[in-house]
């Protein structure tokens, strides 16, 4: 472990900020590695473990600590990042991570013990606690990413993954035993945290905690919506998902995920093109919106074209990559790979254009922005579902997400248009200030 972090640190002037390239280049890279070795994490379960048991038990430990995902982040890196005004510190801004971790990992342990049968509870306890031990980290990426430094983001994002599939697999091969796994991951999160990101984030601002009660009431409350609006976009595709297991079988459900899953790469990669600009969006957004809108432009144009690039190569090499992780008998269900994409492509939007929104603090828009495509979700979805299949979740969610893009498109425009008149009314002084 210490070994591996010696390798990535490098000796760097910690006065001034990398350049945005940079920035992007390092968190592609390191969300990529990352993103790759979780993957790996999935097949390894069942190529070392006996039976499918313990890939069934870590599916279910992955299920949970999605379901807590919102309420852990309560979209905390997003707000942090865009806080050009400095509504808060930095250390109230992890006082505030802290509440919410220990919040979701009692709501992930009460949901397990009702849901889920005794001898799975130690596993997924153990994955919950390396997901929030990793989701905590994003506080102190939001401090390394506001000071220009997405390189020790990079570099954290690459530990996390080796050391985890590296960690997994050899505990899992020498014991297979899933808990010690997961408790095995636990320990390689924690310590990259501890040890790496914690030294990194101090140099620029304090990471001590600070927990006032009414502030940290006050602003999670405010950031209720947003947390509902964030669980909203993710039950689009839930929504579907769970009717066409009801409906056809949970073996259904296995193989669309098993084809669809490389079609995440589209909307991931496009979140590598936006999130490190999130924050010179919002200083751009104060200052010169007419920079900013060139920024739109630019970032929109390298979002259509990373993803075009990612969807033309899932759909040339996708059925081969299938066959290669899962068999032959994966071939004959190649063709859900198109609609997939066309889905992931417009989810890619959607979540850039919501940030956005959150960047401008439009909490209200993002609400609505995400809430209406939910239920659209849940109308939808029993008709095209029954009428096509396992296709019909990725229509749903094309369905859904473009109404959600153009939604979201309406409240920017809007947005942008206030930032105008309050301009116009810093230029006359006897004008009342017209806050967002």
């Amino acid at each position: 472990m210490i070994f591996c972090m010696h390798m990535f640190q490098k000796k760097v002037d910690m006065a001034e900020g990398i350049s945005l390239k940079k920035n992007i280049a390092w968190n592609s890279a390191g969300s990529v590695v990352r993103l790759g070795c979780n993957y790996l994490i999935t097949i390894a379960v069942v190529r070392l473990s006996h039976g499918f048991d313990a890939a069934g038990i870590l599916s279910l430990a992955m299920s949970i600590s999605n379901l807590i995902a919102p309420f852990a982040d309560f979209r905390l890196r997003t707000i942090q990042v865009t806080d050009v005004r400095n509504e808060h510190s930095s250390s109230e801004y992890i006082g505030f991570r802290i509440v919410t971790t220990i919040f979701s990992f009692l709501i992930g342990i009460i949901y397990a013990f009702i849901t889920c049968v005794p001898e799975a509870i130690p596993s997924i306890t153990a994955y919950l606690i390396g997901s929030l031990a990793a989701n905590y980290i994003e506080g102190l990426h939001a401090i390394d990413q506001r000071h220009l430094r997405m390189d020790f983001i990079g570099r954290s994002y690459m530990m996390q993954g080796v050391t985890n599939l590296t960690l997994f697999s050899f505990v899992l091969w020498l014991t297979d035993s899933l808990e010690l796994s997961c408790i095995a991951m636990a320990a390689a999160t924690i310590a990259i945290c501890v040890f790496y990101d914690c030294p990194r984030a101090s140099r620029f601002e304090s990471i001590k905690p600070v927990f006032n009660t009414r502030t940290i009431i006050t602003t999670l409350a405010t950031l209720v919506p947003v947390v509902i609006a964030q669980a909203s976009s993710s039950a689009v595709l839930t929504v579907p998902k769970q009717y066409l297991a009801a409906s056809v079988g949970s073996a259904a459900l296995g193989i669309y995920a098993s084809v669809a899953s490389p079609a995440t790469i589209v909307q991931m990669g496009a979140s590598y093109i936006y999130s490190p600009l999130l924050g010179e969006f919002a200083q751009r957004f104060k200052t010169d919106k007419k920079s900013a809108l060139r920024l739109f432009a630019r970032t929109t144009g390298g979002i259509v074209a990373v993803a075009a690039l990612f969807s033309a190569l899932i759909i040339l090499f996708g059925k081969w990559v299938l066959i290669l992780l899962y068999g032959d008998q994966i071939a004959d269900y190649s063709y859900l790979l198109g609609p997939a994409v066309l889905c992931t492509f417009i989810t890619a939007f959607a979540w850039f254009l919501n940030d956005l929104l959150l960047s401008l603090r439009d909490y209200r828009a993002s609400f609505l922005g995400n809430m209406i495509p939910a239920i659209v979700s849940l109308i939808i979805t029993m008709p095209l579902v029954s009428f096509l299949g396992m296709n019909g979740v990725s229509y749903v969610g094309a369905v859904s997400y473009l109404i959600a893009v153009l939604l979201l498109t309406l409240f920017f425009v809007r947005d942008c248009r206030k930032l105008d008149s309050a301009a116009s009314d810093d230029e006359h002084p006897g004008h009342e200030d017209k806050p967002l």
